[in-house]
């Protein structure tokens, strides 16, 4: 469903530059033009003008400049759609889509609908004492992060939310298409009964989904999601990056940690630029939405075995889009939640000795090598291990340049030969461009990804996230164009010349037989 040419020349004709930046920034007269400083790199003197005769904005400093639908763009970190969209709401425009705008104006309801009920936990929440005491006093979270991010609370008894959308005007089928009632039997369920309701929104800040935890010792699953929807693609949404996007790009850093909790407990002690993964290894959606707002990530991540793995599939995920990698380890097996309970200082102590993610790696290879090796088998195979792990996150360093320095780091530390430290990079520079290159695909690969050509809405319904059964990123690259219809007739073709079948049951085998696989790889423990 695409925006029409009217819609946006109509857009573009009437979007004032000066009108639309000067929502975000103080802009000063300087001669026949405004300038400020500006927002996408750090400045003390302004370099960033406005011309409200040509309607253009450039910066001298960092080079960025366009029209005012560009600044909503770099702003906000929306895509061109997006960004037409606000500007059409900003400006009253009626936005026309090509294949009609039925889908538009339901999209826009369950918008609505979601802001609505977020409304609803948000209010049960002031009247629930065992929801308030449990945020305010066991999880040690503030009545203004509360407010802010709109906690709430779903109480157990349904007739309480039917009556409120009864109310509303709200339909049982509206909220049954964002993920908050299902049918079992014949009987309504509301998944999120008796749970702290977490509201989670896009980067636009509309509420798209729904996050639950549980408060009583008896309630299983601790907690629950909303499940996918039209509104909601937990592979797209970061949690709390839209408040946090501001913060972020200041700092041209983000800070990623695990869960809801870990994201309020940091932001309310002053380490605003935090965001978190909703329940899913991190995806290339994610990573290109950070890329919008800062050049370097610090990982915080819990320090279980699951937070180490979890580091790992990130730091692939990030190096692949020329995003420097940071760990910041959490000692005492804590995660950043508990972390945050003994104040700014410590949490920013441990933001400050974060280290880049290589060079950490070095630093466990030194520590080992001064031990004495040859009398101990376990140590060479940590040894082993590290370098392996060192030359497997190397071949995800999409820029040449620091893929020499990092190799030639692995050399010195080690002793080793360059020639002797080899490894392949999963993103192969060519000449024509940054196309990748087929033969890094596993012939498993290869039936998914054709088989996807051909029963896409099938395997779906099968798997979501393939980052389950693969952590190869040339084969979740090409996944995501599958899905999202964005192949070009080049890569169609190479896929379609795979020399494998592409029968469904073989497909969801195949995809049986890979996420077994994929899920006893062991976990290295080097962190």
């Amino acid at each position: 469903m695409g925006i029409s040419p009217e819609t946006i020349e109509e857009v573009q004709k009437t979007a004032n530059v000066y009108d639309v930046i000067s929502d975000y920034l103080d802009l000063k007269r300087t001669g026949s033009s405004y300038s400020s400083l500006c927002p996408f790199h750090a400045e003390k003197t302004p370099s960033f003008f406005v011309s409200s005769d040509k309607n253009i904005w450039k910066c001298f400093g960092c080079g960025k400049g366009g029209d005012a639908i560009k600044f909503i763009m770099e702003y906000e970190g929306l895509s061109f759609t997006e960004a037409i969209i606000k500007l059409a709401e900003k400006y009253g425009i009626e936005i026309k889509y090509t294949d009609g705008t039925k889908d538009s104006a339901v999209l826009k309801g369950l918008f609505k609908v979601a802001e609505k009920i977020s409304e609803f936990y948000f209010n049960q929440l002031k009247k629930s004492y065992e929801a308030k005491d449990y945020l305010l006093n066991k999880r040690n979270l503030s009545a203004e992060v509360i407010k802010q991010f709109q906690l709430g609370y779903c109480p157990e008894n349904i007739e309480k939310l039917l009556e409120f959308c009864k109310k509303e005007n709200i339909s049982l089928e509206d909220l049954e298409k964002i993920g908050v009632l299902t049918k079992k039997d014949g009987k309504l369920r509301d998944i999120f009964s008796g749970r702290i309701i977490f509201p989670i929104r896009d980067i636009r800040g509309r509420v798209v989904a729904f996050g639950g935890r549980a408060i009583k010792e008896n309630q299983n699953p601790k907690y629950i999601n909303s499940p996918e929807t039209q509104l909601y693609k937990k592979r797209e949404v970061l949690y709390g990056l839209y408040e946090a996007r501001d913060y972020i790009r200041e700092a041209k850093t983000a800070i990623l940690v695990e869960g809801y909790v870990d994201v309020l407990s940091l932001y309310q002690i002053g380490i605003k630029n935090v965001v978190a993964p909703l329940g899913t290894s991190l995806t290339k959606e994610h990573a290109k939405q950070i890329k919008k707002f800062a050049n370097k990530v610090i990982l915080m991540f819990d320090s279980d075995k699951a937070g180490k793995k979890a580091v790992i599939s990130a730091s692939k995920v990030f190096l692949s889009y020329d995003v420097d990698v940071f760990y910041a380890r959490i000692e005492d097996g804590k995660d950043a939640d508990q972390l945050a309970q003994g104040g700014y200082k410590l949490v920013q102590n441990t933001i400050n000795n974060a280290k880049d993610i290589f060079l950490f790696l070095i630093d466990q290879l030194e520590k080992l090598n001064s031990e004495n090796l040859q009398k101990n088998e376990n140590l060479l195979k940590k040894r082993y291990k590290l370098i392996n792990l060192y030359l497997e996150l190397l071949a995800y360093v999409r820029n040449t340049a620091k893929r020499i320095v990092y190799h030639q780091a692995l050399s010195e530390a080690t002793g080793i030969p360059l020639e002797a430290l080899s490894y392949d990079t999963v993103f192969e520079e060519k000449e024509d461009g940054d196309n990748l290159i087929e033969d890094k695909l596993s012939i498993r690969e290869k039936i998914v990804l054709k088989s996807l050509l051909y029963h896409k809405d099938e395997i779906l319904k099968y798997i979501s996230d393939f980052s389950k059964i693969s952590d190869s990123g040339y084969f979740l690259h090409l996944v995501d164009l599958i899905i999202n219809q964005q192949l070009s007739e080049e890569e169609k073709n190479m896929i379609e010349s795979f020399n494998v079948k592409h029968d469904l049951d073989v497909a969801l085998e195949t995809i049986q037989i890979m996420e077994k696989i994929h899920r006893k790889k062991s976990v290295i423990s080097f962190l």
